[in-house]
């Protein structure tokens, strides 16, 4: 019952020294930004590095150093604080200068929108593309001469500028004559041979020629409204995918993703290798895990303490750390399981709540780091698959291992 306290005892004293390191964390940063590292660099150095200090002897479980740490920590960093009060930076108010704008007046006499020193004609006013100049109409019919089939003849402008032909009668005065026209009485285009246009839906598509009449549409539809099926703004006639949405650019259809790692083939430097988008869609390289199609493979194992389910050490942290990040660069890992596995010293039951409770805080830390909880399920193994000998040292130590298994992608 003595042992029970005390631990108890260690407990709560490790909670309440981690919550003083973070207020502690965030004075130093405070004298930092004040300037402590030129003012008070040995205070700010002594307040970091005992926190350092402090945080390896909760780690080891010994509260009664670390709090020594602590209070050491916090001395230096007040000290630090007191130091770096007026260390900071001074700011000193510049006036800029006004600036001067010099304006060079433009003129444009005629009004015709060309600047005088760029107008051939700067009292007459005319189009930028004849340089200001009118266009030239010989025989003043209103239709220029550059437009004017009839250069020296005067004659209307829907007659391209030449006069109207004399002799056969042109009842409606539509150009064609009576005897050609189906509706002499009504003025119509010629290509609809003299009659009026009939447009119901104004699309610009005569009615004769339009399989939706009442509905605007292009004329490369016959005048039908466009349809978008897969709602991707591409039309379906020209859409290769009308049924999948994808881009313009592929005529409608998706990129292709062959690897599954959201990047497109085209923008994919390893279309057959999942890997994250800062990789350019190649898989990522990490110091200490590598990433398979069937696992993230570990280099190095992550340590517990003996007979139970705590992690430690330095190296474990790394470990998870990576896997993590590999986890989250990695989309098209849907999930993975994080197997327990031991070796076979100690009754087969316990070894197989062992590494249940061992896989079930490696999610736990997973979780920790960000990791969403559904791309992970822990399994524990036991001592039912062995991949070395449990007659040796070295077989056992390869048997207590962490596997993380992609079992769907």
């Amino acid at each position: 019952m003595l042992a029970v306290a005390a631990a108890s005892t260690s407990c709560v004293s490790g909670a309440s020294l981690k919550a003083r390191s973070e207020v502690i964390r965030a004075d130093l940063d405070r004298a930092r930004r004040s300037g402590a590292i030129r003012c008070a660099p040995k205070e700010l150095a002594t307040g970091e590095a005992n926190l350092e200090f402090a945080a390896g002897e909760l780690e080891q479980g010994n509260s009664v150093r670390a709090g020594q740490h602590v209070r050491d920590a916090e001395i230096a960093t007040q000290r630090a604080l007191q130091l770096s009060k007026d260390c900071g930076p001074k700011q000193v108010l510049v006036r800029e200068q006004p600036k001067v704008v010099v304006r060079i007046e433009e003129n444009d006499l005629d009004g015709d929108g060309v600047f005088d020193k760029d107008d051939a004609c700067p009292s007459e006013a005319g189009p930028k593309e004849n340089k200001g100049c009118p266009w030239p109409d010989r025989d003043g019919d209103g239709t220029p001469d550059k437009d004017d089939k009839c250069v020296d003849q005067p004659g209307p402008k829907e007659n391209f500028g030449c006069p109207l032909p004399q002799g056969p009668k042109d009842s409606d005065g539509d150009g064609l004559i009576d005897q050609a026209d189906k509706c002499p009485n009504e003025a119509g285009p010629i290509e609809n041979l003299g009659c009026p246009v009939t447009d119901r839906d104004k699309d610009g598509i005569n009615d004769k020629d339009d399989a939706c009449p009442d509905q605007p549409g292009p004329i490369e539809n016959k005048g039908c409204p466009d349809k978008d099926s897969d709602g991707d703004t591409v039309i379906d006639r020209l859409d290769g995918c009308p049924d999948k949405p994808g881009p313009a650019e592929n005529k409608g259809c998706p990129w292709p993703d062959r690897d599954g790692d959201g990047i497109a083939d085209k923008d994919d430097k390893c279309p057959d290798e999942p890997g994250p988008k800062e990789e350019q869609g190649c898989p990522k390289k990490y110091k200490l895990v590598v990433v398979t199609k069937e696992a993230i493979k570990i280099k190095q194992q992550i340590k517990f303490a003996s007979g139970n389910a705590q992690i430690i050490g330095a190296i474990s942290e790394q470990l998870l750390d990576e896997v993590g990040q590999a986890l989250k660069d990695n989309v098209q890992i849907k999930k993975i399981r994080i197997e327990g596995h031991t070796d076979s010293d100690g009754p087969d039951d316990f070894n197989m709540k062992l590494s249940q409770r061992r896989a079930d805080a490696v999610m736990s830390a997973l979780i920790k780091r960000g990791v969403d909880p559904g791309r992970m399920e822990a399994v524990g193994f036991g001592e039912t698959r062995p991949i070395a000998s449990n007659a040796t040292k070295a077989g056992k130590a390869e048997n207590r291992r962490t596997e993380f298994n992609i079992v769907d992608q």
